[in-house]
């Protein structure tokens, strides 16, 4: 059902059009005059409040004052299945409206959940290794299994694969979202047509560039903080020391977001990012999904949401791997125990139960103890 559009959504969709992506001056300007409605109207009227504002958005005023502007606008949006929101609106996400610089107007096609259980926020490289492509997957099916709202950028890379394993959890309603720094009308990278598609289909894209909007650099730290804005939580998977996701981990500390990083390597270019978070302190390290779930008490899931569990047999597995799901079979165990039942030396233990972990065989519990996640997997040794 297409929205009603008052004199109040309509001087809001006026006045963002000029302003832009710029949501900051479009609240102090609302800030100034007291509302939407009287701020149109002393623009409109009086030549010195007018002459105040920046040429290019005096420019956008005047061309989107004409007569039938914002309709035209309204109804190329319709064409193209492109809804609106904004705060106040009962469809503008919750955590968004929180930032200090909430956009204006957010635009989106697709559907939006306004105010999902958990939204994780999943950054890093465009150019990830082999481990950050299997690693971005694992924890965005995980996340989306578990009923969480995975974001995204859409960009190649770590935000593809991430929005590519939430979709893959089948049962999820709305496993992800992607945050555009263009229109939402535009496909960027093209190379993401399907994915876009896909995410459509089952999530939304969103932006607050106006629809049509081309990519330009400058863009994507604006985009970043929307984000980061999105989520509880921004997740951080490989990246250089300097990069994007450096931006957004920034906006989500200083929007009071939790930051979370998979260590990687040491002396790996793209281990850089977020190794130097972990040392620094401004992320929280992690090893599974589940230390991510365990943050906000949705560990579990409800049976009849859960997919069935894989069949994997034992043999498959290498020596050392094998020989610790053996010993698990019968109970958890911690990382100590472990050690001494089959005196591997503790960087094998180490890298044997990590690659478990991100194989889904294993779960993390408190006090760095080991189990099986038979909700995912079941061990046969033969």
């Amino acid at each position: 059902m297409a929205r009603e559009i008052t004199p109040e959504i309509a001087a809001r969709l006026w006045l963002n059009y000029g302003t832009e992506y710029n949501s900051r001056l479009f609240l102090r300007i609302v800030k100034k005059y007291g509302s939407l409605l009287e701020a149109k109207d002393a623009l409109t009227a009086h030549a010195d409040a007018f002459a105040a504002l920046p040429d290019r958005v005096r420019a956008r005023l005047t061309e989107a004052n004409q007569t039938g502007f914002v309709e035209r606008l309204i109804e190329r949006m319709e064409k193209k299945s492109i809804r609106f929101t904004f705060p106040g609106d009962d469809r503008y996400p919750k955590l968004l409206a929180e930032i200090p610089d909430p956009p204006s107007v957010l635009y989106y096609i697709g559907k939006i959940e306004p105010d999902p259980e958990l939204s994780i926020a999943m950054v890093g490289s465009r150019h990830p290794t082999k481990y950050g492509i299997e690693v971005a997957k694992r924890f965005g099916y995980d996340l989306a299994s578990a009923g969480a709202l995975v974001v995204s950028g859409l960009a190649e890379g770590i935000d593809a694969c991430a929005a590519r394993g939430a979709l893959d959890a089948k049962h999820a309603v709305c496993p992800t979202l992607a945050v555009l720094g263009c229109g939402v009308d535009v496909i960027y990278p093209k190379a993401n047509e399907r994915l876009y598609d896909e995410i459509i289909e089952r999530g939304a894209v969103v932006s607050e560039f106006l629809p049509g909007t081309q990519v330009e650099r400058f863009h994507f730290p604006i985009r970043n903080r929307v984000m980061s804005g999105l989520a509880h939580g921004t997740l951080v998977i490989e990246a250089a020391e300097r990069s994007g996701t450096s931006i957004t981990a920034g906006y989500a500390h200083d929007q009071g977001r939790d930051v979370f990083a998979v260590p990687g390597r040491i002396g790996d270019e793209m281990s850089a990012g977020p190794n130097g978070m972990i040392a620094r302190g401004e992320a929280k390290a992690v090893f599974s999904p589940e230390e991510i779930l365990s943050e906000y008490s949705c560990l579990h899931v409800a049976a009849e949401t859960r997919p069935p569990a894989n069949v994997l047999l034992l043999s498959s597995l290498p020596e050392d791997q094998r020989a610790i799901c053996r010993l698990l079979k019968s109970g958890e165990m911690s990382f100590d125990d472990l050690c001494d039942a089959l005196t591997l030396p503790i960087g094998t233990m180490n890298a044997c139960l990590t690659e478990l972990q991100f194989s889904g065989i294993l779960q993390v519990l408190p006090g760095r103890r080991y189990a099986i996640d038979t909700d995912k997997v079941k061990l046969k040794d033969i």
